[in-house]
């Protein structure tokens, strides 16, 4: 049996992941924590298997700071750290703060439990971003589709041109348009485009 602590300040997403888990006969969810400050003290009382951690909480401590808080304890547990956010400096935060696995929020219910199976067993799982080139301040990686449309936006195509090109709606266009510049944080299609172009984004359709 796997006695699992899952931590997220996020509520709705703390009970989705609640309901993947315990009803599972092998897993049995020992606590559920919205907030930072409780993990240290639940965790001396309940002595979990593994803890899927968010890094990003509100309150005092961050995923982080527990994670090496509590690898430093005898016989720690499995720490599995969670984010919603595409920051390939997440990853190296949680491999230094010695985490077992890492995962993203995004991901599926069985992506989810094969994660937790496979750090308990001594895998560490942690997402592959060779060679991904990724966009603005945080660091994030685009989707297939958008890294298309970007390409097509550097070489100057408007954006019925783009949807005829990509046999999409126009209105599809300004969506995927709108996601990226939310993502990446730029302010307007114009500076994303001189990123893009400047990593060598600008030429061609993707093969």
């Amino acid at each position: 049996m796997i006695r699992l602590m899952i931590v997220d300040d996020q509520k709705i997403l703390l009970e989705g992941l609640v309901k993947i888990f315990e009803g599972q006969s092998h897993i049995e969810v020992v606590s559920a924590l919205p907030f930072s400050e409780l993990v240290e003290p639940v965790c001396d009382q309940l002595h979990p298997d593994a803890i899927l951690l968010d890094i990003c909480m509100e309150g005092k401590n961050s995923g982080i700071i527990l994670a090496k808080r509590l690898k430093e304890r005898k016989n720690p547990p499995k720490i599995i750290i969670m984010t919603g956010f595409q920051d390939i400096s997440f990853l190296e935060m949680a491999r230094s703060a010695g985490a077992d696995s890492f995962i993203y929020k995004e991901s599926t219910a069985r992506e989810f439990m094969d994660c937790l199976e496979k750090t308990m067993s001594g895998e560490h799982i942690f997402p592959d971003v060779r060679g991904q080139v990724t966009f603005g301040i945080q660091g994030v990686t685009l989707t297939d589709r958008e890294l298309d449309i970007l390409r097509l936006v550097c070489r100057n195509l408007s954006y019925k041109e783009i949807a005829d090109e990509l046999h999409i709606s126009i209105r599809t266009v300004s969506f995927h348009v709108s996601n990226m510049l939310r993502k990446t944080g730029h302010k307007s299609l114009i500076g994303l485009a001189v990123e893009a172009a400047d990593k060598g984004y600008a030429p061609g359709l993707r093969k």
